[in-house]
């Protein structure tokens, strides 16, 4: 088996509906910040024509790229990791995942599925919504900061999502998050650069100006 990859920092989730369509997403990868790493979702589409958009990420993601939902899609564009929704069963698809070297990311919106991350061999989880996000009016209220920290202090790392922003990026780091992930604030190259940098200047990878 192979090393998995870093769990990163930034993680820009794909919205094909802000990039123009199918078409735009190569760009909007594209510009992203350095080492930025992709979430494909576009949980709508099926899996040959994700694959197909996965291609195309493939050689414009600087970072790296982790495919929603599907481990056949993953392997057939070259990706370095899957994140499975907090429906699909984590146990039962994890070891496939991790056998091949893949990073494995998961969905979770509170203590039970946090368990269960760490049980499934997670290396990181998506845990939200921290603050109000319109992709994450489904899940209930915000979780908010308090309920962030408590979760960061398990053993799987926490990786921030609903709501997240330049502004709030310093109160991510403070309550223990190892990274941001976010549709919106990734969608505009100035919005994702401002969230790049605030994220760097909280966590001190980068000098205060």
């Amino acid at each position: 088996m192979s090393r998995r990859p870093e769990v990163p920092t930034l993680l820009a989730i794909s919205d094909r509906r802000l990039c123009g369509g199918a078409s735009g997403l190569q760009r909007w990868a594209r510009s992203l910040p350095d080492g930025a790493a992709v979430q494909l979702r576009e949980k709508d589409l099926d899996p040959t024509a994700r694959t197909e958009i996965g291609y195309t990420l493939r050689e414009a993601v600087s970072g790296l790229l982790i495919i929603n939902g599907s481990l056949d899609v993953a392997v057939d564009c070259r990706a370095d990791g899957v994140h499975l929704r907090s429906d699909q069963p984590w146990a039962e698809i994890a070891p496939s995942i991790q056998a091949r070297g893949l990073l494995l990311g998961v969905s979770t919106h509170g203590r039970r599925e946090l368990e269960a991350a760490a049980v499934a061999g997670a290396d990181y989880a998506l845990f939200g919504p921290v603050f109000a996000s319109p992709e994450k009016l489904r899940f209930g209220a915000p979780q908010g900061v308090e309920r962030l920290k408590r979760a960061a202090q398990g053993p799987v790392p926490i990786l921030a999502v609903g709501g997240v922003d330049p502004s709030n990026a310093p109160d991510l780091v403070r309550a223990g998050a190892h990274g941001v992930a976010a549709i919106r604030a990734f969608s505009e190259p100035d919005t994702a650069a401002a969230l790049a940098r605030a994220w760097a200047l909280a966590t001190g990878t980068l000098p205060p100006p």
